[in-house]
């Protein structure tokens, strides 16, 4: 099944536990999901979840506890993800809170609460956030959407670049057949040894 269609004309839509449902669902009203679902939830108001979810999640907001989802979670207000929940996949919305353990991106355009027992290995992008002692995040934090701007705060300088210093540069060496052959000097001629005059006869 494409499209769990049924719920969507129904004020308040609960999946029991126990009931597993392999298929989109499309809700216009309150979803409260304690069962099993394989496939995306897109609800027009709030999402309860005591369940697992394999599939991507888009609501006016998100309430989880007690809950598994695979999957990408976007609200249009607020997402809490309580005690014993583990989410596998980014998430972005107005506001969070969060005391479960979130492996994915975290992209919130307003403020982020860390409660005490949050596991996050997550990139963060917020506009506030505060993290209670206990929580252990593993990832990137930025307050991109806040509005002090650090270039007023941190004045922005030129940086000087040393350069690097001038090596000698030497003339190359001439190559071999190149370079002048030292000229042998003459070996000395041996002087004639003097001749003994015979003696003359007396």
């Amino acid at each position: 099944m494409d499209n769990f269609g049924a719920m969507r004309n129904t004020e308040t839509a609960i999946i029991p536990k126990g009931t597993v449902i392999n298929g989109n669902i499309a809700i216009e009203g309150k979803l409260e999901m304690y069962g099993v679902v394989n496939g995306d939830i897109n609800s027009a108001s709030r999402v309860n979840v005591s369940g697992d979810i394999t599939g991507n999640i888009k609501a006016n907001d998100l309430y989880a506890k007690d809950s598994f989802i695979v999957g990408q979670i976007e609200c249009a207000q607020g997402a809490t993800i309580r005690d014993n929940t583990v989410i596998l996949g980014d998430i972005r919305a107005e506001n969070l809170v969060v005391d479960g353990a979130i492996q994915g991106k975290i992209d919130i355009r307003e403020g982020i609460t860390v409660g005490e027992g949050a596991i996050l290995d997550s990139d963060i992008k917020a506009k506030t956030i505060q993290v209670n002692n206990g929580a252990a995040i593993n990832g990137h934090c930025s307050l991109c959407y806040a509005d002090i701007k650090l270039e007023d705060i941190f004045p922005v300088t030129e940086e000087t670049v040393e350069e690097p210093p001038k090596e000698e540069t030497k003339e190359p060496e001439p190559a071999e057949e190149d370079k002048p052959k030292a000229v042998a000097k003459p070996k000395a001629i041996a002087k004639p040894k003097a001749v003994k005059k015979p003696d003359a006869e007396s």
